[in-house]
């Protein structure tokens, strides 16, 4: 009997024993964050040892919390501060630490942002902190800021040891973004081909690192195939290198291509609006810029009042912008087409020298109200990018304003080709007089056409909030680059304007390459200069009689 209950006492205690160990370190790491929170010095302290000593990378972000004096308790959770979210107050989005390192959301499902008064915090001593010295190279690991564990991963790509090749291992497994992950192997990869015993585990972690292909990859095994005795894996790896390279210097001509024609779908967007106006009235505009810049501001109040006043902390501010930039632009644009343009039309060093000085007024303005620098918060659905191929990343904001300048060019084709406004502008743009003859209300198709100009400048100053900050004179930083665009392709003319703003664009970013921007623009006027010396009527010049008017 004594003996059946002792087997039975032995059976628990190892089946205890067991369950104890397949939950260990997960059982562990909650047990003693908990007691983080305790009053007891003593238990805290311990607490803190035992945390240390799992040399778990799940616990990283309670350490790393405690290492920079931003562990708090929030809403009975331990929870830490991470970036800020006001330029002017401490207002940070709040993180949970564990389980799992990620932004607490409210109700909306909206990240939830407090200050540090809002906050109790738990304190560690000095001494307390320096506990966790062993850890601190690799308390990054688990940042919430994706460069910095991208930098922490870095630092351990060219050891000679496996040290740390255990605590990596584990660190990935919990890193989900795909950039951040490619450096993590690529640091273990490169540990693993370091310390290779022979020449086939070499080619296999060579092979490992090549189709990973992270950031350094190329570098690092040209540098390996330059200090290895090695000699068929010095060859293995500098042939594998000097690929990636290529790849590399492929990757970047895409790159630039499309960063081209990001530039040049911004410039065809701001130039639709000046060429249709130069085209019907011969006004040289040189306010346009501003109304770009009036869109800008736009979207900026239109953040100020669902954000700041109403509290609605949703993107709909932005998509509600698009439209309300290009109304507001355009009836700036009726309003001074009405008061001052209109006694100018045809005139072009007038009328130049008038919108010059209605520029200027608007930019002052602009300062008076609003000051020199203010900002739109881009949002959520375009930020970020999408990863094409490795180390080609197309930012969403870009990808936007490509499918917007698409979507806005159908329209304006539409309207000029298509529809009955469009036959009296093209009309009047052709021959005023005989327009007017056969009953065009030309007065009318004159502000018509300036609204509809002004009001995609301003729909562009929308757009450009997304890739900038909202300044009073942003707009002359587009006004020459605009004009370049509309002489260059063809007054008035929509091929034109399109062929020559996506031209420029990828020429622009094509000479930054192998010059400073500045000389690129400079090279980019002198061709042009040297283009219009052989069409000076642009790519697509009127034809029949009235070009010769």
């Amino acid at each position: 009997m004594n003996r059946g209950r002792k087997n039975i006492a032995l059976l628990i205690g190892f089946m205890f024993v067991l369950l104890h160990s397949a939950q260990s370190q997960v059982d562990s790491i909650t047990y003693y964050a908990n007691l983080l929170t305790s009053v007891n010095e003593n238990v805290k302290l311990t607490a803190l040892k035992k945390l240390v000593e799992t040399k778990d990378p799940k616990a990283f972000p309670l350490l790393g919390a405690i290492n920079e004096k931003r562990l708090f308790i929030f809403d009975n959770k331990l929870a830490t501060t991470g970036e800020k979210v006001t330029e002017d107050k401490d207002i940070f989005v709040i993180y949970s630490l564990y389980p799992e390192n990620k932004p607490l959301l409210d109700q909306t499902q909206q990240k939830i942002t407090k200050g540090p008064s809002d906050l109790k915090e738990i304190v560690f001593g000095r001494a307390d902190r320096l506990i966790i010295s062993p850890l601190f190279p690799f308390l990054n690991l688990t940042s919430p800021e994706k460069e910095k564990r991208k930098l922490s991963y870095s630092q351990f790509q060219n050891q000679t040891d496996k040290t740390n090749l255990a605590m990596l291992k584990q660190a990935i497994t919990l890193e989900k973004d795909e950039e951040v992950l490619r450096t993590g192997k690529e640091s273990v990869y490169s540990i693993q081909l370091n310390t290779a015993k022979s020449t086939s585990e070499g080619k296999l972690y060579v092979d490992s690192l090549f189709d990973n292909w992270g950031t350094n990859t190329a570098n690092f095994l040209v540098e390996f195939s330059e200090k290895t005795s090695n000699s068929d894996l010095k060859a293995y790896a500098a042939e594998k290198g000097k690929t990636l390279h290529t790849r590399h210097q492929i990757t970047e001509y895409i790159q630039t291509f499309f960063s081209g024609i990001s530039l040049g779908s911004i410039m065809v967007l701001i130039a639709l609006g000046l060429g249709i106006v130069y085209g019907l009235a011969g006004v040289i505009n040189m306010a346009h810029g501003e109304f770009m810049m009036i869109g800008a501001y736009t979207t900026f109040c239109m953040q100020t009042l669902f954000i700041g006043l109403l509290g609605i902390k949703s993107d709909l501010f932005f998509w509600i912008s698009l439209p309300l930039s290009f109304i507001v632009a355009g009836i700036f644009g009726f309003i001074i087409e009405r008061l001052i343009v209109r006694h100018l039309y045809s005139r072009p060093l007038e009328s130049l020298l008038a919108t010059w000085g209605v520029s200027l007024v608007l930019v002052q303005l602009a300062r008076t109200i609003f000051g020199d620098l203010t900002a739109v918060k881009t949002p959520s659905v375009l930020s970020g990018g999408w990863e094409a191929i490795p180390h080609l990343v197309l930012p969403y904001n870009r990808l936007f304003i490509i499918g917007l300048t698409l979507i806005t060019l159908a329209g304006v084709y539409y309207m000029l080709f298509k529809s009955r406004t469009g036959l009296k502008i093209r009309a009047v743009t052709q021959n005023r007089n005989m327009s007017s003859c056969l009953g065009v209300e030309t007065r009318k198709v004159d502000a018509l056409t300036f609204f509809i100009g002004s009001g995609l400048a301003g729909m562009a100053g929308c757009a450009i909030t997304l890739i900038g900050n909202v300044v009073p004179d942003m707009g002359q930083t587009y006004i020459v680059d605009s004009f370049l665009v509309v002489v260059s392709g063809g007054v008035g003319k929509l091929a034109g304007t399109i062929f020559s703003g996506l031209s420029i664009g990828i020429l622009t970013k094509a000479l930054e390459l192998p010059f400073e921007a500045v000389f690129g623009k400079v090279f980019i006027l002198a061709m042009i200069i040297l283009f219009l010396q052989f069409k000076p009527k642009g790519l697509f010049p009127d034809k029949g009689r009235s070009a010769e008017d």
